[in-house]
C-alpha cells in the first residue's frame, strides 16, 4: 500500500508518537537512542529521511524492562505499548508504541491490528568475545524464525507446499504443532528469547547487541559508543543518538552521508491495510476490505 498521497500526514502522526514516547521517557528517566535510518535522518536530513516511512529507537534492556512494567499501570491516552506478552496475535519480539486512533495491518499473512507506531528495540548485553556474541545471535535468530513460523497464517496450498522442499520440513512441523498449540508454543519461544536477552549484566557488559535487528552481526557493537547520547535536531524537536554516533553509523552503513542511488530511495515496510481516521477490529476489516486478511 503506497502512502505517497498521505506522506505528510503519515510523518506528522509518527512524529507525534515519538514526542509522546519522549515525554514518557523523560517522566520516568528512561534512556533511549534513535537508531538505523532514524539516526541517519537526524544527522543527514535533520528529520525523517524523505523516502523513509518509520521511526526506530533502541533502549537499554534495564530501561526497556521498566517501560514494559510502567505500561501495565499507566494510561497513555491515545497511545499504547504493543508487546508480545499482551497479545497472542502480535508476531514480533520487540515492542511498538502505537496510536490507538489509527488502524494498520502490516502483513496479510500475519494479521495483527495495531496503529501507526514507533519501533522500540531492546538493546541487550552480550558476550565480550565477538565470536560467542555471533553464536548467541545465531541461536536467537533460530528462535525468531520459529516465532515467525508460528505467527504466519498460510493458505492450505502454501502450507502443503512446504513439504516439497526438505529445508522447509522443520517449518512445516512447527506450523502443524502451532495449529493445535499456538499459545503455549509462543510462550515457550518468548521465554527462550528472554533467557538469551538476560544472560549478561547490562551494567557490566563491554558489548551490546540488538538481537531483533535486521543487520546481522553488525548489530553487535561496543556499549561505550552509546555514552550519555548526543542531541540532534529532528523535524521540530531534538532527539538523542549514541554519543559516538559517527562510529555507530559507519559500523552499520559505511559512508552514511552519501545519498543512496535513486532506485533505492523507496519505502521498506509492508502495509496490507491502513485507516488513518479510526481504529478498526480485524472482523471489521474482513467485512468491508477486498484484501483477504
Amino acid at each position: 500500500m503506497d502512502i505517497k498521497n498521505i506522506k505528510q500526514r503519515w510523518n506528522a502522526t509518527i512524529l507525534d508518537i515519538l514526542k509522546a514516547f519522549i515525554d514518557i521517557c523523560k517522566r520516568h528517566d528512561l534512556t533511549f537512542y534513535c537508531c538505523a535510518g532514524t539516526a541517519i535522518g537526524a544527522v543527514r536530513h535533520h528529520g525523517i529521511i524523505p523516502w523513509d516511512d518509520d521511526i526506530d529507537v533502541i533502549m537499554p534492556r534495564p530501561d526497556y524492562d521498566r517501560l514494559l512494567e510502567i505500561s501495565k499501570s499507566e494510561d497513555w491516552g491515545k497511545y499504547e505499548l504493543v508487546t508480545p506478552y499482551d497479545r497472542d496475535d502480535y508476531p514480533l519480539y520487540f515492542s511498538k508504541i502505537s496510536d490507538r486512533t489509527t488502524t494498520l495491518v502490516e502483513e496479510r499473512e500475519r494479521p495483527c491490528v495495531i496503529g501507526l507506531f514507533v519501533d522500540i528495540f531492546p538493546l541487550d548485553a552480550t558476550d565480550d568475545d565477538l565470536d560467542e556474541a555471533k553464536r548467541l545471535k545465531d541461536r536467537y535468530t533460530k528462535v525468531i524464525n520459529r516465532l515467525n513460523a508460528v505467527s504466519t497464517h498460510n493458505t492450505f496450498a502454501e502450507y502443503i507446499s512446504l513439504l516439497a522442499d526438505p529445508k522447509e520440513w522443520g517449518r512445516f512441523a512447527i506450523k502443524t504443532a502451532a495449529y493445535f498449540f499456538r499459545s503455549p508454543i509462543r510462550r515457550r519461544l518468548l521465554a527462550q528469547m528472554d533467557a538469551i536477552s538476560h544472560l549478561y549484566d547490562y551494567d557490566k557488559a563491554k558489548n551490546v547487541q540488538v538481537y531483533t535487528g535486521s543487520y546481522g552481526y553488525r548489530e553487535t557493537f561496543p556499549k561505550a559508543w552509546l555514552g550519555r547520547g548526543k542531541m540532534f535536531k529532528f523535524e521540530d524537536i531534538e532527539v538523542p543518538l549514541p554519543e559516538e554516533y559517527d562510529k555507530y553509523l559507519r559500523h552499520f552503513f559505511g559512508d552514511y552521508m552519501q545519498l543512496p542511488p535513486v532506485e533505492q530511495r523507496i519505502e521498506k515496510h509492508h502495509r496490507a491495510y491502513l485507516n488513518m481516521d479510526r481504529r478498526e477490529s480485524i472482523e471489521e476489516i474482513r467485512k468491508h476490505s477486498d484484501i483477504k486478511i
